[in-house]
């Protein structure tokens, strides 16, 4: 394709995230979106009517078989993902769809043989990923700002009223905490150390059989460790926390649409070895001026003195799903068949890793 091409968007489903992803797209060049499908044809009248849609559809496979539409957004419920993925496939359609890509990594598995087959571009929308702050972080820890990264904490928690035949709450729509919100700090991992060697993870399952809150940690060859949790009933920090040998990196809440990042870097020469601290504590314990000298210094002055900072701004554009629309654009108008940003191989590996995960809960 040419790199000035108009890549014309149909999408499947009308739900809050779809409305969502419209909205973005009149914010990208080269870029119409041309259709909308929904299961009734008056919901997708009326999504075209509000988002000034020039086609709408009372079916998927009606709106399959228009054959301007270059590439299909999928923002029906999670249990739904592979199979309308395929359709779309199978129909000629590139794909983008949202996130979880699907239930569990053996489904993500066939989408991609079929994406594969055809010759045609296919990425899971992990929106994050493609936020600038959240590529400002993985540029930062590649040029070792923060020396080797040793330990990452992440949580994505707020309370949803519960409503059992909701999709986050639901089974066979693919509810849960971890699938909703802990494939955020997941792929957040992932980016950043990869698939993990073990996991430990404990969940909180709730009556309609979907874990309302889980958390997990992650471990790594040469000890780093990730501690993660997601939760449907709660509230949580929103952060994530890098924390390397040199110095640590906050994203700040939310940290899945960060605006602000903090860099920490830690002084060398307040650098105590453990043989040399156990050594001054049995002196400074001798003497009760200086233990509660020592007690000052711990508690007050040395985290002063420990580091030095600078924050980093850069507001989201839009609702932030512009930033993966675009790369989509871009690919797409480069003839290619994936994103390095959100490669499907990584998605099949987050999938198996939240496979893991659940098998441990039964």
């Amino acid at each position: 394709m040419s790199s000035t091409k108009t890549i014309r968007w149909g999408i499947i489903g009308t739900g809050r995230i779809a409305k969502d992803f419209a909205s973005s797209l009149s914010e990208i060049p080269n870029t119409q979106l041309l259709a909308i499908a929904s299961r009734t044809l008056s919901k997708a009248q009326e999504y075209a009517t509000k988002y000034k849609v020039p086609r709408a559809y009372g079916s998927y496979e009606e709106m399959l078989n228009d054959g301007e539409i270059d590439v299909v957004y999928v923002a029906t419920p999670h249990a739904r993902h592979k199979d309308d993925c395929i359709m779309c496939l199978q129909a000629g359609k590139a794909v983008l769809c949202e996130k979880p890509f699907t239930v569990n990594a053996q489904e993500a598995k066939e989408v991609i043989a079929v994406a594969r087959e055809k010759q045609l571009f296919c990425m899971e929308a992990m929106w994050m990923r493609f936020l600038p702050l959240i590529i400002k972080v993985q540029d930062l820890v590649s040029s070792g700002v923060i020396g080797k990264v040793r330990r990452i904490t992440a949580d994505f928690g707020y309370p949803a009223e519960f409503n059992p035949e909701s999709r986050l709450f639901n089974p066979n729509l693919g509810g849960g905490a971890l699938l909703d919100r802990g494939v955020y700090p997941l792929s957040l991992v992932f980016m950043l150390l990869g698939a993990p060697r073990g996991i430990v993870t404990q969940a909180s399952i709730g009556q309609t059989g979907v874990d309302e809150q889980s958390a997990m940690i992650l471990s790594y060859p040469q000890g780093e460790l990730a501690i993660l949790s997601s939760s449907l009933r709660s509230e949580t920090s929103n952060e994530a926390v890098i924390i390397g040998t040199k110095g640590e990196i906050k994203l700040h809440a939310p940290f899945y649409k960060p605006h602000r990042l903090s860099i920490k870097q830690f002084s060398e020469d307040v650098v105590v070895s453990s043989s040399q601290s156990s050594g001054l504590k049995a002196k400074i314990k001798q003497n009760k001026l200086l233990n509660n000298l020592y007690y000052q210094l711990d508690s007050y002055i040395f985290p002063l003195i420990k580091s030095s900072g600078k924050d980093i701004l850069q507001p989201v554009e839009g609702n932030g799903y512009g930033y993966e629309a675009a790369e989509v654009v871009r690919c797409l108008q480069n003839g290619l068949m994936e994103s390095k940003i959100m490669p499907l191989d990584e998605t099949v590996k987050i999938l198996e890793t939240v496979d893991a995960i659940r098998s441990q809960w039964s």
